[in-house]
């Protein structure tokens, strides 16, 4: 099994104020930049992220998912940080859920196929 982890909740791992799941850990390429931009050993970490989690680029699928929701969400007044609205599309394209702390900011993408962890 699978499961998308967030920036957020990646934080809270290095923190020590959480666990990773029992699954492979995957990431999007936007939470290992928001992750590592702004420390100082920011190349260091990024090769450490890399050899320990799957980190996944955008793919055709996330993109045409990431501007479906965006469409919508514009048309509804309910737009969301694009960085976030790419890695929820990065999870519903992948079939896998998404970890997050952050679970009220991302419920409203259920609509669309998102699965929270």
């Amino acid at each position: 099994m699978q499961v998308l982890v967030d920036t957020d909740y990646l934080i809270e791992v290095e923190k020590g104020r959480a666990e990773l799941p029992r699954a492979q850990v995957v990431i999007s390429w936007i939470t290992l930049y928001e992750f590592i931009r702004g420390r100082s050993d920011y190349s260091e970490a990024k090769s450490k992220l890399e050899k320990s989690l799957l980190v996944v680029y955008p793919t055709n699928d996330v993109l045409l998912k990431a501007v479906e929701m965006y469409r919508d969400l514009k048309r509804r007044g309910e737009l969301i940080d694009e960085r976030d609205l790419l890695i929820a599309a990065t999870a519903i394209a992948l079939g896998i859920p998404l970890k997050t702390r952050n679970v009220a900011h991302y419920q409203r993408l259920t609509r669309y196929g998102l699965k929270l962890a």
